[in-house]
């Protein structure tokens, strides 16, 4: 996930998403001064004020590093960790579902729990929820979508 460089309106960032509660990407919306105001979430598409990522202090920046080398180390990857719960969450369910076969997308096919998908845009994601009739929730390496599908096979 990158982080945006240039903090302007239609950018990209970092922020806290109170809808999905979890760091997520955002698209910033309004700016107040050289501040980030408004942002909207990639995810649930709600406009929300702005909220630092947990482990950031100020927007654009990171938390700062203080005490020894190791300690330091520890903190990096926590934030590493904290900075992208969706990651995380990707890697745990894959790790688990290893020896599922992959399926490819496509809205005609019909996906269960667990399924693991390579989709032509997202790349390998694994079904997280079903939502009835014909949609799931894909749990991507970098975001989480709704996909629809062909619903419950007969």
């Amino acid at each position: 996930m990158a982080r945006s460089t240039n903090s302007g309106v239609g950018s990209e960032a970092l922020a806290y998403c109170t809808s999905c509660k979890m760091d997520l990407n955002h698209v910033v919306v309004s700016m107040q001064g050289d501040r980030m105001a408004k942002v909207e979430c990639r995810t649930c598409k709600k406009i929300h004020a702005y909220k630092a990522p947990k482990g950031v202090t100020e927007p654009g920046g990171a938390a700062k590093a203080t005490g020894t080398k190791k300690r330091a180390s520890k903190k990096a990857a926590a934030e590493v960790q904290e900075s992208n719960p969706v990651e995380v969450e990707w890697e745990k369910l894959m790790n688990t579902h290893r020896a599922a076969p992959m399926k490819s997308y496509s809205t005609k096919g019909h996906f269960t729990l667990g399924d693991k998908i390579n989709h032509p845009n997202f790349g390998e994601g694994i079904v997280g929820k079903l939502i009835y009739p014909n949609k799931v929730e894909v749990i991507f390496r970098t975001d989480v979508k709704i996909l629809i599908h062909g619903g419950q096979a007969s």
